[in-house]
């Protein structure tokens, strides 16, 4: 235990390199409402409310350090986790061989260093593949995972939307092994578990803050902005406002701006409109009403918004300097920490160039997307059924993240690039446990030497992925 203990906390501490160089946590835009909303516990009607709650385990220490090392601590465990429920043996060097690979090769140290939820994103999918195909985890190790994957789901809507999706995967995959014995037969009880806390923590967390429960108010605005964006909207008001229909956007519809980020941040007729709240019923009247007349144009913009999300996968998006954004929340919420804050190589004038990294990061993503869809085919012949769980969970999850935010909200690289670091996890694991199962060792081999050098005895293992 001491070995792996010292190896978690190893790959925690290279999932923190980012931050490390960077001299101080990565500050996104969104970072200054969720640390303000940990103080305030006041709602911003375009947010929700769990990430804030996790920022204030930050309150008692001073210092945003603190987030970023829990994030790097249940990293490197979930990774831990998953590496020792699919694979059969040598699992600690697997760890620390595949840890240092996604800090090298991957954004997942990015997003685990930055004051977001988005490293979360990829963990609520790793832990429920965990528990419901990791067939050499322990029944308690994956009781274990519970309340972190609840965690992951819960802190943001797009991740309870994918998790959803997820469980209906499940259930299906359960039904469907019983027609089809080569089907991987999921484990069902600890992934909807964790689901369940998650999704319920969302409502609530605001029925405590507000005495409303509720999960989102801002759905139907962003949905409004994106149909802004694709040019659904003003076909919409085009077509209706000549007839009287009774929207404020008709005197704005030929000033509407080009991209979804420019009509919500921008200068555009939105504030004007009323913003957030003023324009939540007109959305939901625009977004439906252009649906029913043209439903053939929404379902194309979607399908276009998707296939755009699923090739953004750079890292580093709109993490510029924030010397003029987070200065009020740093030295406000945070004061003994606004030195290393002001002087880290975020804050300087040309920020952080991920140019560099991006030329590394991107083909490898990409590639690593095919390699684990090719890996799934093999994993099938070979009749690997956890091997296939995993890599259906990760592949229809990065789809349907895809979906979630690039059809229903607007296409963006740090969406896609907080999660496609699973891609290559699932790819590695996957090989080597084909690889294990394809060359049984023989009795006393050894996972992995303990400090006198002593070898720790281990069965052949078998060659069914069902649990024995």
């Amino acid at each position: 235990m001491l070995w792996h203990l010292l190896a978690i906390l190893a790959v925690a501490w290279m999932m923190c390199g980012p931050a490390i160089w960077n001299e101080y946590p990565l500050i996104y835009f969104d970072s200054e409402d969720y640390v303000e909303m940990s103080f305030t516990w006041q709602p911003i009607v375009w947010r929700i409310m769990t990430y804030a709650v996790f920022c204030t385990l930050a309150k008692p220490f001073g210092t945003l350090w603190t987030l970023v090392i829990l994030q790097a601590l249940m990293t490197s465990w979930l990774l831990h986790e998953g590496i020792y429920a699919f694979t059969l043996r040598q699992r600690l060097r697997v760890f620390l061989g595949l840890g240092a690979a996604l800090a090298l090769l991957s954004g997942l140290p990015v997003v685990v260093s930055e004051v977001l939820a988005d490293v979360f994103a990829g963990l609520a999918v790793l832990g429920i593949a965990t528990m419901a195909f990791g067939t050499a985890l322990p029944a308690f190790r994956r009781g274990l995972l519970v309340l972190p994957t609840a965690v992951a789901i819960g802190v943001h809507m797009s991740h309870v939307a994918v998790a959803a999706g997820l469980m209906i995967v499940l259930v299906a995959l359960f039904g469907g092994s019983f027609l089809l014995r080569r089907l991987p037969r999921p484990r069902l009880l600890a992934p909807f578990l964790a689901f369940a806390i998650g999704a319920v923590s969302v409502p609530l967390t605001h029925w405590l803050a507000t005495g409303e429960a509720y999960f989102a108010k801002s759905g139907r605005v962003l949905q409004l902005a994106l149909f802004v964006q694709d040019g659904l909207a003003k076909k919409y008001l085009d077509e209706v406002c000549p007839q009287g229909a009774a929207l404020k956007m008709c005197a704005y519809k030929d000033a509407l701006p080009e991209t979804a980020d420019e009509f919500l941040w921008g200068d555009s007729p939105f504030d004007e409109l009323g913003g957030w709240t003023a324009m939540h019923d007109e959305a939901d009247v625009i977004v439906e009403g252009a649906i029913r007349l043209f439903p053939w144009n929404a379902a194309a913009a979607a399908v276009a918004n998707t296939w755009t999300q699923i090739n953004l996968v750079a890292d580093g998006e709109d993490l510029v300097p924030m010397t003029w954004h987070f200065v009020k929340t740093e030295m406000t919420r945070y004061p003994a920490d606004f030195r290393h804050f002001h002087y880290a190589r975020q804050q300087r004038r040309d920020g952080i160039d991920f140019e560099p990294v991006n030329r590394i990061h991107v083909p490898l993503a990409q590639a690593a997307e095919f390699a684990m869809l090719g890996f799934g085919v093999l994993a099938w012949r070979r009749r690997s059924r956890s091997g296939v769980g995993l890599i259906l969970v990760v592949a229809l999850s990065l789809f349907g993240n895809a979906v979630v935010c690039g059809a229903l909200s607007n296409p963006h690289d740090r969406y896609q690039s907080r999660m496609v670091w699973l891609a290559l996890f699932a790819s590695v694991v996957v090989a080597i446990r084909l690889d294990q199962r394809a060359h049984p060792t023989p009795r006393g081999w050894a996972d992995f030497p303990d400090p006198l050098g002593r070898l720790k005895p281990m069965t052949a293992p078998t060659t069914s992925d069902e649990p024995v």
